[in-house]
């Protein structure tokens, strides 16, 4: 971004308190907020540094803040090593309710075949402009290369990649207008799977929004971030209150696989002289008979 651009952004998170502001690791340096309350890293970082300084945008002034970091298998070794540099044993593991995850991977995948077919489309234009542009320059004139038949089959193409994003955008916006439901949420019978606290939440906001629908914007502020899932619940509340703990020290996951497998051996020893036992009694059964 421009720099001008990127101060707009700037104040624009700065005058919402429900905005998010995406950013890159030239961020994370000597830009200040107050009540920055969650930084994700949705990709790690390449050194501590790094990491810290993209963490030190929240809890800042002595207030409380969480920074969550989004781990993929193949993050793990770079993950355990930062932990390392940063002596953490020990993290707190934030709570996901996988139960609502079929119906966020499905806007997903929607929202990921808009950005595909948007980015080619201005890419597309980007390098018309361009070609426009220079041969303007130089004073030339572009002569179209393309038959009829060609020019013909490219409008129909455009068309119908334009028809196809829409609909796509449409299907996007219908089901940002539903509440999330978990998995195991009945659609015939409402009270089939049982009704959380959320999706009551949720069903009570929609019918609200509805009938409140032509209210100004400023009467229908955003809902805060909050944990998919769980009922009006913030990232750093469900940190807090989730409990459990996954252990980052390497050499102790080893001496954990290693006892763990000693034990399984172990048990696997007992279970044959377990046995073996068995049949000598039996033997010796047999014989007396």
């Amino acid at each position: 971004m421009q720099q001008r651009a990127r101060m707009k952004a700037v104040d624009r998170f700065r005058g919402s308190e429900n905005s998010i502001l995406v950013a890159t690791d030239g961020f994370a340096r000597g830009m200040d907020f107050d009540d920055v309350q969650t930084v994700i890293h949705y990709q790690l970082p390449h050194s501590t540094d790094v990491y810290i300084h993209r963490s030190g945008r929240t809890a800042r002034k002595s207030l409380a803040g969480c920074s969550i970091a989004l781990i993929s298998p193949a993050d793990k070794a770079k993950f355990y090593s930062l932990c390392k540099s940063l002596s953490k044993e020990n993290l707190q593991q934030f709570p996901v309710d996988h139960a609502y995850m079929p119906a966020v991977m499905n806007r997903l995948s929607l929202a990921r075949q808009i950005d595909k077919i948007a980015r080619k489309n201005s890419q597309e234009n980007a390098n018309k402009s361009w070609i426009q542009r220079n041969a303007e320059s130089m004073g030339l004139i572009l002569e179209a290369s393309d038959s009829e038949e060609e020019r013909v089959q490219g409008h129909k193409q455009r068309k119908a990649t334009s028809a196809h994003l829409q609909k796509l955008q449409q299907d996007l916006s219908d089901l940002l207008q539903r509440p999330l439901q978990p998995k195991t949420f009945s659609r015939r019978y409402l009270a089939g799977a049982g009704i959380s606290p959320l999706l009551q939440k949720q069903l009570e906001g929609l019918s609200k929004r509805n009938i409140n629908n032509n209210s100004s914007k400023n009467e229908n502020k955003g809902s805060r971030f909050v944990v998919i899932g769980q009922d009006r619940v913030e990232p750093l509340q469900a940190l807090q209150n989730s409990g459990q703990e996954v252990c980052v020290n390497i050499d102790k996951q080893r001496e954990k696989r290693r006892l763990a497998e000693n034990w399984k051996r172990k048990k696997h020893e007992e279970k044959k002289c377990t046995r073996e036992q068995k049949r000598k009694e039996k033997r010796k059964a047999k014989e007396r008979d």
